[in-house]
């Protein structure tokens, strides 16, 4: 399965979050929060609320915060935190917060 010709490199990757491999989107939600691509948030907001695959909604939500730090997301994360949403989701949105003074300093 091959990705629409004339993507950039994180449009790219925003196009794998769809991929029916598991693993790839996983690795392509990794790199986007690792990369910082601030045009991928909607796409891995999307991710996590699609939840088609708890691993994919957690490292989609992980990288969420890496682009925009907690407080973007403080609502909905400590929504996810409270809620029963999936165990993997609860548990990334409760240590984001946890650790919300760290992250905070580190993306300044």
């Amino acid at each position: 399965m091959e990705s629409p010709p004339g993507l950039s490199y994180n449009q790219q990757l925003m196009w794998t979050l769809g991929h029916p491999d598991g693993d790839r989107a996983i690795t392509a939600a990794r790199i986007l929060g690792s990369v910082r691509a601030r045009d991928a948030s909607p796409a891995l907001r999307e991710a996590v609320i699609a939840n088609r695959d708890p691993f994919l909604a957690a490292e989609a939500l992980r990288s969420l915060i890496a682009i925009d730090g907690v407080q973007r997301w403080r609502a909905w994360l400590e929504q996810l935190a409270a809620q029963t949403a999936p165990f993997m989701l609860s548990a990334v949105a409760r240590r984001a917060l946890e650790a919300s003074p760290q992250l905070e300093r580190d993306l300044r």
